[in-house]
């Protein structure tokens, strides 16, 4: 079971990348900031219940994934590159949950607002 702080860190991450996405400047003040959200904080314990068939390496690895758009938004910096890579790491937890997007925090709102459905080319 994935501990909650992984968690966490994963959602915050995800958030930040969808802020810099929307047009914040600064990844690291917005992940910051939504690690101190209590909304965040009270959904990370509750998907680390609800979702308790995630290991740690396996939230890790989306960690990961999110370290490697920040990158990829650090030295592209375009807008359609941004939602391409946020979108494969949607459909990537999308496809490990049987292929539907888990019921976690604000993760279906941000994948139809960045039009994944429809917009996704595998990478």
């Amino acid at each position: 079971m994935a501990e909650p702080l992984l968690w966490l860190e994963a959602l915050a991450g995800l958030k930040a990348l969808f802020d810099l996405f929307e047009g914040a400047p600064d990844y690291y003040e917005r992940l910051r900031a939504h690690m101190r959200e209590s909304d965040t904080i009270n959904e990370s314990k509750r998907v680390a219940e609800t979702f308790s068939t995630y290991s740690d390496e396996e939230v890790r690895a989306i960690l990961r994934r999110i370290d490697g758009c920040r990158n990829r938004f650090i030295a592209q910096g375009g807008g359609a590159d941004r939602a391409q890579c946020l979108c494969s790491i949607f459909d990537e937890i999308r496809a490990g949950n049987g292929g539907t997007l888990p019921l976690v925090d604000d993760w279906a709102r941000m994948y139809r607002q960045l039009n994944c459905d429809r917009n996704h080319r595998s990478s």
